[in-house]
């Protein structure tokens, strides 16, 4: 049990490493698998050709650090793209902390909705957006939502492929949390849909374009 336990805390802890390293190149998710051969590191991004072809020194790095976590010698870690990025809250979590420092977080409305827009675009069922923080004068919490879209609450709500992902940023006037929700565009249960990709039993997502509902949370003391 004691041998499970350390091998369940080194991968965490690998994990949490990897992401740390890559995050501003746009990574999703880490996984570590292990085979008969040893260890396997995947790298799940939104472009893997750049961290492949521009960032090979870090992945070299990263592979000497993995081999000293777990005492093996370095393994190989491999690249791999995201199906839609669109609809990974990871990677629509980062561009939204990387659009607020880059245009300032006064901005901040206008990025949300360009992110919502996007994502629904995509093919999410439904989406919402939380940016709280330092934003204008005084500390604030805002919430972000496509009108017609579905967002599942409560429940086994992972069934309902609802997908969550927390950011923070941090900026001279203080710091900024991001936290975005997708609703992916996963089967629900009991629903059917046809070969052709037609769906019975529910409606469209009937969002009109740039119309988005916005919540505003009273300011923080």
């Amino acid at each position: 049990m004691q041998k499970i336990i350390s091998n369940a805390m080194r991968e965490q802890i690998a994990i949490e490493y990897l992401v740390k390293k890559f995050n501003r190149l746009g990574v999703s998710s880490v996984k570590i698998d292990k085979t008969p051969l040893g260890i396997k590191v995947v790298i799940f991004a939104y472009k893997p050709n750049l961290i492949i072809s521009r960032y090979s020194n870090l992945l070299k790095e990263a592979s000497s650090k993995i081999g000293q976590i777990f005492n093996i010698e370095p393994p190989r870690i491999d690249v791999e793209g995201v199906e839609n990025p669109l609809l990974d809250p990871e990677i629509v979590a980062d561009s939204i902390a990387f659009n607020i420092f880059r245009f300032g977080p006064m901005k901040y409305k206008v990025i949300a909705h360009k992110a919502l827009d996007n994502t629904m675009k995509a093919g999410a069922r439904g989406a919402e957006i939380e940016i709280g923080g330092v934003l204008k004068e005084r500390a604030a919490h805002f919430k972000f939502r496509p009108n017609g879209g579905v967002l599942p609450k409560s429940g086994q709500v992972e069934q309902y492929g609802v997908r969550k992902a927390s950011k923070q940023l941090l900026l001279k006037r203080g710091m900024i949390g991001i936290k975005v929700t997708i609703v992916t565009n996963k089967p629900m249960p009991g629903e059917v849909r046809f070969k052709d990709g037609g769906e019975t039993g529910r409606s469209g997502d009937g969002t009109p374009k740039n119309e988005h509902k916005e919540n505003t949370g009273a300011p923080a003391s």
